[in-house]
């Protein structure tokens, strides 16, 4: 079987990464100029999370510009807490994605992210790589690629993503609908979409087939 897995919210808690980031920010940022901490982890906050500045490198050059500091100590802090971040992986992952081993299932991590390089060192920092046949990080839509989606089992968070999926007649779409991920709060109006609180689930599945 072809087993589709979403990586950020779906394997990897991304919001805590986020938190890391502004920190390893907010910490370059005091070596090069005194600033209160407080304010700044509060700028860096509104100007992401509302989409002001959606990229995290443009936000360090944003806030390099800003207060006059060196760009490079900011993104070589950055890329080591990005690159450091197994332990950002959710704990059910790695025995779900062990499961799929063991039983011969092919494994592709299909992941959306408009900067590719970004999410490539994301996903190189998390230690998963070796458990995956195919790695596609695309920054188009995930149910708009030049992939056999008819033979395919889907598992992602985003609404969005899981019904345009579900369009393209794929074996299944399963929801992993974690708590606390920022999709989570929307429903889905389709019962075929099966969903889960964590892969828990879908381990006991897989050792029952």
């Amino acid at each position: 079987m072809n087993y589709y897995l979403d990586f950020d919210n779906t394997l990897y808690n991304t919001s805590e990464l986020i938190e890391a980031m502004f920190n390893s920010i907010v910490s370059s940022v005091e070596k090069q100029k005194q600033l209160k901490q407080d304010e700044l982890y509060t700028e860096l906050k509104h100007n992401f999370t509302d989409n002001y500045i959606p990229d995290i490198y443009q936000l360090s050059e944003y806030i390099a510009d800003k207060y006059n500091l060196a760009l490079s100590p900011i993104v070589d802090k950055l890329n080591c807490t990005i690159l450091n971040g197994k332990s950002y992986v959710y704990n059910d992952v790695i025995p779900f994605l062990e499961s799929l081993k063991i039983n011969e299932h092919n494994v592709y991590l299909l992941s959306y992210c408009k900067n590719l390089q970004y999410q490539a060192l994301k996903i190189s920092g998390s230690g998963l790589s070796n458990f995956f046949d195919a790695i596609y990080i695309t920054s188009i839509p995930k149910y708009k690629l030049d992939i056999d989606y008819t033979n395919g089992i889907f598992i992602d968070d985003n609404p969005d993503d899981l019904l345009g999926l579900y369009s393209k007649n794929p074996i299944q779409v399963i929801r992993l609908r974690r708590k606390d991920n920022r999709h989570s709060i929307k429903n889905i109006d389709n019962s075929n979409i099966k969903e889960y609180i964590d892969l828990g689930g879908l381990i006991w599945k897989e050792k029952k087939s």
